[in-house]
Parts: structure tokens; sequence; C-alpha cells
């Protein structure tokens, strides 16, 4: 398995924009946009840690009380990153329902809101427990446009342009290494804690004279050797380098917006990038601030990416969807 992330649109391309990644040996999941999640199931609903908000136009903002239902009721951290005033859309979307009953509930939903701004990230809890007040106030720096540096993953993000603060999001899976089962059972080796360890000692790039210590276990007898890493390495252990996938909504194409789509999302194995309008309505998209297909294609050219995936189509061009796939792919290949 080469990637352990499985991305997939929520909608239909002309449906409201929304990215479900999967972990596909965890039960984990993250969520870019809060759009309408009428498709997603609430066993996957109830795997999101955290959520990637662009902005909170409705479109993008909707599904945040669906996804409120399903967690409610539950022991769990939610971390949700945003744009600037978030905390206060999330505050406002908490204040209109009536918490008064929330103690009768042996478990507690806490949502951690991450406030991105030029000067630094702004975060606040909010803990049902204690009906949702905002709590825990505090300021963070904004470094690289780093927001999230998990075990298995980072996310970074940048500001661009559509009327109010809108945010790109770049995810990259973190190295990840696989143990091969069959040359573990020809060299006769125990199964155990030692192969986790194994695989993270790669991962940190440790010494290869370094020793592990493997237990073995033959017909009538167990016995332990102690084998330096570079040979077990070389033996058992295959490292895959993880996947990007970058995400981007709802902006104007300039040549500040341009500039940082292109870093953040640079060589990114797949670009999910927004299409509402089509080649020859670049006024029209100017005026509304968003791409068209010929411009999605151009930043994913200029990005280096693998694989374009243009969505977030104008109802207005229902019978065109071929149109967009076309125009974006042409300008993606030049």
């Amino acid at each position: 398995m080469k990637s352990a992330i499985q991305p997939s649109l929520i909608n239909d391309p002309f449906g409201d924009p929304g990215l479900l990644v999967q972990f596909l040996l965890q039960k984990r999941a993250l969520l870019f946009d809060l759009g309408d999640l009428s498709a997603v199931s609430n066993g996957n609903l109830l795997k999101v840690s955290h959520v990637f908000v662009s902005h909170t136009h409705i479109d993008h903002f909707i599904g945040f009380d669906r996804l409120l239902r399903t967690l409610f009721g539950r022991e769990k951290t939610l971390t949700i990153y945003g744009p600037k005033n978030i905390i206060q859309n999330v505050a406002g979307k908490l204040a209109g329902f009536t918490w008064n009953l929330v103690e009768l509930y042996d478990e507690s939903l806490t949502i951690e809101v991450v406030e991105v701004r030029e000067s630094g990230l702004l975060k606040g809890t909010f803990r049902a427990i204690d009906r949702f007040q905002l709590c825990d106030e505090r300021q963070e720096p904004f470094v690289d446009g780093l927001i999230v540096d998990d075990p298995a993953f980072s996310v970074r993000t940048a500001i661009l342009e559509h009327r109010v603060p809108c945010l790109g999001f770049a995810l990259e899976e973190k190295p990840h290494a696989n143990i091969d089962k069959d040359k573990l059972a020809s060299m006769k080796a125990e199964p155990g804690p030692w192969l986790n360890e194994l695989k993270k000692s790669v991962l940190r790039g440790e010494a290869e004279t370094s020793l592990i210590t493997v237990p073995f276990k033959e017909a009538d007898s167990s016995h332990t050797a102690d084998i330096p890493l570079g040979q077990l390495k070389n033996d058992l252990v295959e490292v895959f380098p993880g996947q990007k996938i970058g995400y981007v909504v709802d902006t104007v194409f300039n040549d500040r917006n341009r500039e940082k789509i292109v870093g953040l999302v640079d060589s990114a194995d797949i670009f999910f990038c927004e299409s509402p309008f089509l080649a020859d309505e670049e006024e029209r998209g100017r005026e509304r601030c968003h791409l068209t297909s010929r411009q999605a294609g151009i930043l994913a050219r200029e990005a280096g990416v693998k694989q374009l995936q243009v969505f977030h189509f104008s109802s207005r061009h229902k019978g065109c969807r071929e149109q967009f796939y076309n125009e974006a792919q042409e300008a993606f290949q030049g």
C-alpha cells in the first residue's frame, strides 16, 4: 500500500464543495469544508478529528450543524481551522441551541477552534459540559503556513482573496513504512512490538549500525539476536513517501493569489481546485472572485502537480460538465 490516505469529493461537482480524507489503517478522517454533508455517513463523520474551513459562506459552512448533531454526546475533541472570525462564527452556531441538559451526559464533546490570521493563530475552546461557552482563548505563532503537525500528517495553509479571507490548504501524508510479512516468515522471526520500533527507527533515520533485538522461534526453541538496523531495513522494510493533496476554493486569479497557490500546492499528487466558470468567462470570474477552468489548469501546470481534479462548477452550466474537464486539462497539459 503506497498511501494510507484516501481523498474523495463529498458531492457532485455542481454541489457544495467538500473533501473527505479517510485514513485506511485508522478509524480517522479529515474534512475540508462543511457544505452539504448529507452524502457522508454518520460512521464516517464520527471518524473526523480535524475540519479545515476555507471560509464561512453558506455553501462551505452549512454542514456544521449536521456534524455537531452527529458528534454531540460523545467523548471527543474536534479541531476546526478557519479564517479570521471563525471563532465568532462557531460561537454563533452554538448559541443557536439550548444546552440546559448537558449535565445529564456522561461524555462531553470539546471543540477547539483555530483562527488563521496573518499576525498569528488565535485559539479558543468550546466544551459541551460548560454549555459551549468560549474559554481558554490564546494566541500562538503562525510560521511557514504550518497549522497541523501530526505524527501521520501535516497541513499548511495560505490566506487567499475572495473579498473575505479564504484559506487554501495542502495536506501532506508523512512517510510510512511497511513490513514484508513473507520475508519476515522466511527468516523465522517472531512478530511483535519490535517491528513497530524497527519502522520508527527507519523513519527517524537512525544509524544503520544501531542494533535491534529480534526474537526467533525454531521448532523446539526460542532465542534472540541483535541485528543491525541497516540489514533489517534492506531485508524487511519498504518506505513510502506519502501523498500530498492540495485543496483550493473560492479565490480570484491575480498575481498575489497565483504565487501563493502555486507555492502551497507545489508538486501535489492531487490538486482539488474550484472551477465555477468556463474559460471564456474570465471577467465574470474576476467580478465574483472565482476561477475559470482554464485558470485552474494554469495553476496546476505551474505548480507541477501530478493530477488535477476540478469541481465546484456553477449550476448555470449544468450541461457543460465535460467542457469544464476538457478546458482545465488542456491548460494543465499545455
